[in-house]
C-alpha cells in the first residue's frame, strides 16, 4: 500500500506527463475484451484521457494517453492481475501500478428518441456523471476560443449532440444509476451570448432533472456574471455546488490564453465567488485554475491564496494538449507539486476543505491532486 505522500507525489506526476501507450497494446488488449484507447478528442475539460486508480485502490487520475514516446517517460505496461505495469524509461524502474476505469455498459444504450447514451453524458471517474449540455460557445464563434478548449471539436467528430434537455438526461442518469456509475453530477456548457451566459439552459434542465431525481447532487459551471441573481437562480433551480470559472489567474496570460474571457474582469470574478459562497454555503464554490503556460510559480502560488482566502476552492489543474491542434506546454511536475503542496496548506490555513464538496469535479477528484495535497498538509 502507498502512503498519501507517494499518492501524491505519483498523481502529480501523472497529470503532468500522461502514459505512452503502445497502438499493439491497444489491440492485444482488445482481444482480451479490454477497451483502453487514447480517449476523447473533444469537449470542454482535460481530453484525450482515461481514468485510473493508483495502488492504495481509492485515489483515481485523469492520465493523457500519448501515442508518442517523446511527451512522457512514463509507459503503460503488461497488466498484471487487477493493475497496469507502469515504467519509468528515464529512471528504468517501475514507476507504479494503476488500474484502469472500465467504461460503463449503458453507452451502447440509446434514448427513448434514438440518441446514444454517451452521446448525452459520460462518467468522469468512477461515479461522477457529466455532460456538457449546450456544445457550442460564443468565443468560438467571435473568433476568441480558450486555448485549451475543446468543446466544439466533439461536434466535429459526431461524439455529441449541440443540446441536449431534461429527458435525455433524466433517461441517462438512470440507466447510470443501475450500474452504480452515478452518485452525483457535473453539468457544463459553453457560453451562450445572451446576459445570462447560458444560466438559463442550465435552470430548465436541472428542474427537469430534480424532479425525476431529487437526492441527486449536480454541480454547475459557469463564467462570472454582470447580473449576479442568475447564481441565486441556479440554486433555486437544484444547483447544490457551482464553478465559476477563470481558468488563467495572471492578467498578462489571461489575455492570451483566453482572450474571449479577457473581457470579464478579475474583480468581476471575486464579486461573483463571494455572492455564491453566500447562496451556496462553505465548501461548495470551485473555480477551474489551468498552470503550465509558463507563469511564474510564485506569483500563482500568490494569486491562489487571494483565491482561497475568500473560500473558494482552486480546482488546480495542469493544461493539457488539445490532440490534432497545436501543442501546448507540459507542466513541469516538480513545480505542480510545490504549488499543490502550498495550496493545501493554504486551505487548511483559511479553512477551505475540498472534502466537503458535495458535487463535481472537486468531489470527483480526477483532473486535480488538490484533495490530495489538503490530505497531506495535515
Amino acid at each position: 500500500m502507498i502512503d498519501s505522500e507517494t499518492v501524491l507525489n505519483q498523481k502529480t506526476e501523472l497529470l503532468c506527463k500522461g502514459l505512452y501507450l503502445d497502438n499493439e497494446l491497444i489491440t492485444r488488449y482488445k482481444e482480451q475484451g479490454i477497451q483502453i484507447d487514447f480517449g476523447r478528442k473533444g469537449g470542454a475539460g482535460p481530453l484525450g484521457g482515461r481514468y485510473f486508480i493508483l495502488e492504495d485502490g481509492n485515489t483515481m487520475v485523469n492520465v493523457a494517453l500519448w501515442n508518442d514516446k517523446i511527451k512522457t517517460n512514463l509507459v503503460l505496461k503488461e497488466k498484471k492481475g487487477d493493475f497496469f505495469e507502469v515504467h519509468d524509461n528515464y529512471n528504468n524502474n517501475l514507476f507504479g501500478n494503476l488500474k484502469l476505469v472500465e467504461n460503463p455498459k449503458f453507452y451502447e444504450l440509446k434514448t427513448t428518441d434514438g440518441i446514444d447514451m454517451n452521446k448525452i453524458a459520460l462518467v468522469h471517474g468512477v461515479d461522477c456523471l457529466a455532460s456538457t449540455i449546450y456544445q457550442k460557445c460564443i468565443y468560438w464563434a467571435c473568433g476568441e476560443p480558450c486555448k485549451f478548449c475543446g468543446i466544439e471539436l466533439s461536434l466535429q467528430y459526431d461524439s455529441t449532440i449541440e443540446e441536449k434537455n431534461a429527458k435525455q438526461m433524466t433517461e441517462v442518469i438512470s440507466a447510470a444509476k443501475k450500474e452504480g456509475r452515478c452518485s452525483h453530477m457535473t453539468l457544463t456548457s459553453g457560453t451562450d451570448e445572451s446576459v445570462d451566459k447560458g444560466a438559463n439552459r442550465y435552470i430548465e434542465l436541472l428542474k427537469g432533472v430534480k424532479n425525476d431525481h431529487p437526492n441527486l447532487p449536480l454541480h454547475v459551471q459557469i463564467e462570472a456574471l454582470e447580473d449576479m441573481s442568475y447564481i441565486n437562480k441556479l440554486k433555486e433551480a437544484g444547483a447544490d455546488t457551482i464553478g465559476i470559472h477563470i481558468e488563467v489567474l495572471d492578467n498578462r496570460l489571461r489575455k492570451e490564453i483566453t482572450p474571449g474571457k479577457f473581457s470579464i474582469s478579475y474583480e468581476l470574478y471575486e464579486k461573483n465567488w463571494k455572492h455564491a459562497i453566500d447562496i451556496y454555503g462553505d465548501n461548495q464554490v470551485s473555480s477551474y485554475v489551468l498552470t503550465g503556460f509558463g507563469e511564474s510559480k510564485a506569483d500563482f502560488i500568490n494569486d491562489v491564496e487571494k483565491v482561497i482566502s475568500l473560500g473558494v476552492i482552486p480546482y488546480i489543474t495542469p493544461v493539457r494538449s488539445i490532440p490534432g491542434k497545436k501543442d501546448l506546454p507540459i507542466t513541469n511536475y516538480q513545480d505542480l507539486l510545490e504549488i499543490y503542496k502550498n495550496s493545501g496548506k493554504l486551505m487548511r490555513e483559511y479553512g477551505v476543505n475540498p472534502l466537503k464538496n458535495k458535487a463535481g469535479c472537486v468531489r470527483c477528484g480526477g483532473c486535480s491532486a488538490i484533495k490530495e495535497a489538503y490530505i497531506e498538509a495535515k
